[in-house]
């Protein structure tokens, strides 16, 4: 059996650990609920070619990834299959100022403008993720530090 101080110590850090959880626990959920509710805010619709939820509200993480998917599938459909890579090195080959340019400039703009809104779907994901990490993590400092306090008596 420890000395008293050291049973003070062990319920001491329990009691950090409790709190530290707590904490964490707490802003994870805030950060989910943000994130859901600026997904919201947006009022965007998962489209009716998505190979789930369609028509469901892009409103937590599964929802954002499929969208995300929808809009790559999308734009590399507008752009002929072709990759902004594939567009560039065609650019460099066409004659400037013909429709050809100007086709190429359009299907340019359109992936370009697709990966934008990807990279703001996957980032609302990867939100979602470090969210559900911190208030996990909260919630197992509360259990340990419970643990530690029963353990400190």
């Amino acid at each position: 059996m420890g000395t008293r101080s050291d049973l003070s110590s062990v319920r001491r850090a329990g009691g950090y650990a409790i709190a530290a959880g707590t904490l964490f626990a707490a802003v994870g959920a805030a950060a989910w609920t943000t994130v859901t509710s600026q997904l919201r805010a947006e009022k965007i619709t998962v489209p009716a070619n998505a190979p789930a939820l369609a028509g469901a509200p892009v409103q937590g993480p599964v929802s954002a990834y499929i969208e995300a998917q929808v809009i790559k599938g999308n734009a590399e459909r507008g752009a002929g299959g072709r990759t902004y890579a594939d567009i560039s090195a065609a650019l460099q080959k066409v004659e400037k100022g013909s429709q050809e340019e100007a086709d190429l400039r359009k299907q340019s703009a359109a992936l370009s403008t697709a990966s934008s809104l990807r990279t703001s779907l996957f980032t609302s994901v990867l939100a979602y993720g470090v969210s559900a990490f911190a208030a996990g993590m909260g919630g197992l400092l509360v259990v340990i530090g419970g643990q530690l306090r029963r353990a400190g008596r």
